[in-house]
């Protein structure tokens, strides 16, 4: 009875042994994955975009009259002094030439005017008369009433005749004078440049209205220009800010005096403060076709020592920095670890070799780093980046590089 009960007790254990055999030959491979460790670590939550700069009191220098400006002497980067460095010299425009049509006009209008002057003329002489024919009435009549040959009231309408062509004379006179000025006016239309001379006098110079420095010379070479037309830029390019436009989105986050590090311009990180979010949006298209809000947001540098060795002008590119969020030390997760599960945020814990899934509640997040408030202890470690062949339970192994 002991050897067929010694051959099943080998039995069995011949079976066992293929099974255990068996079950570790298809086993599963560990996944392999990336593993993060939970710490604590500083986090802030910014936004950026590209931005430039400009000066902040940029005064554009116009010609006042319409005229000729004289090749301007002042070069860009030159520095300026207020109401005493001469930035330009102007002359009034020369009478133009005049065609055939326009010619034939004024001369004709010249003939016109001093016939007119001939008329009034010989008008004064006309009244001129009638004056001296009034006082010899009163003259007359003084001797009639003196002889009572005549009444007193003829003496008085010979006085009052006499008055009225006084008045008329000097009506007449008047007219003359008039005349005269018209036949000048007349004259004058027929100036061309040959009788000008092409100088017309009345030079302007021009000042510079602040201390500062020449930006931009919109009209460098001597020419005609009309009133009102740009010659230059002034402005002091060490007073200078930086406007850059966010989406309009992320202009209602930021707030005044927020913190904002300046880089993408050439040197080391610079920084500086929000002065203003304008109240008023526009519409940008962007390189994709598509239509966007944004709103401009003007930034102060801060007055390092940095700032003040940076070699930044007016108009050049930069990459403001926003700061919407920060603190010096928080517990956080890598985002890369985050996933939605169920409407929250989960991730994969890594615990002996097994990837079990636990829920998070996260708070701020960048694009690398979020706040995690609760769920998870610093130290624990997680998977980033976990596959799909990675679920609850599933075993892992740490990636080795």
């Amino acid at each position: 009875m002991a050897k067929p009960r010694a051959r099943s007790l080998l039995f069995i254990g011949m079976v066992a042994a293929v099974a255990l055999l068996l079950l570790w030959a298809f086993r599963p491979e560990p996944v392999p994955v990336d593993v993060a460790t939970i710490d604590m670590a500083p986090l802030s939550v910014t936004i950026i975009d590209d931005g430039r700069t400009q000066v902040k009191e940029l005064y554009v220098v116009s010609a006042p009259i319409a005229g000729r400006v004289l090749r301007l002497d002042p070069e860009i980067g030159d520095r300026v002094s207020a109401r005493k460095s001469q930035i330009a010299v102007m002359q009034p425009s020369g009478p133009a030439f005049l065609d055939e049509r326009r010619s034939n006009e004024a001369k004709a209008a010249v003939e016109a005017a001093e016939a007119a002057l001939q008329l009034a003329i010989a008008d004064v002489e006309r009244v001129r008369a009638e004056v001296d024919f009034a006082k010899t009435e009163i003259d007359r009549s003084e001797a009639l009433v003196a002889s009572n040959v005549a009444s007193p009231a003829r003496l008085d309408r010979s006085k009052l005749a006499y008055r009225t062509a006084q008045a008329q004379l000097k009506t007449s006179q008047s007219n003359v004078r008039m005349r005269r000025a018209d036949v000048a006016v007349a004259r004058a239309a027929l100036i061309g440049p040959e009788s000008a001379g092409g100088n017309s006098g009345g030079i302007i110079s021009i000042k510079a209205p602040i201390d500062g420095v020449v930006l931009t010379l919109n009209h460098e070479s001597e020419g005609v220009v009309l009133a009102g037309t740009p010659l230059m830029e002034l402005g002091d390019p060490t007073d200078i800010e930086i406007i850059a436009d966010f989406l309009s989105h992320q202009a209602v986050q930021v707030q005044l005096g927020a913190k904002v590090y300046i880089e993408g311009w050439g040197g080391e990180t610079l920084t500086g403060r929000v002065r203003l979010v304008e109240p008023k949006g526009f519409t940008k298209v962007s390189a994709l076709g598509i239509e966007e809000q944004r709103v401009n947001i003007r930034i102060d540098f801060d007055k390092t020592d940095a700032f003040e060795q940076a070699r930044i002008g007016h108009g050049f590119r930069v990459e403001p920095r926003i700061v919407l969020w920060e603190t010096a030390s928080v517990l956080t997760v890598p985002t890369s670890a985050l996933f939605r599960d169920n409407g929250g945020w989960s991730v994969f814990v890594v615990e002996d070799g097994t990837a079990l899934l636990r829920s998070v509640e996260v708070g701020q997040m960048n694009d690398n780093r979020a706040e995690l408030k609760s769920g998870l202890e610093a130290g624990t470690s997680v998977v980033i980046h976990p596959p799909e062949t990675v679920l609850n339970g599933t075993a892992v192994v740490e990636r080795s590089f």
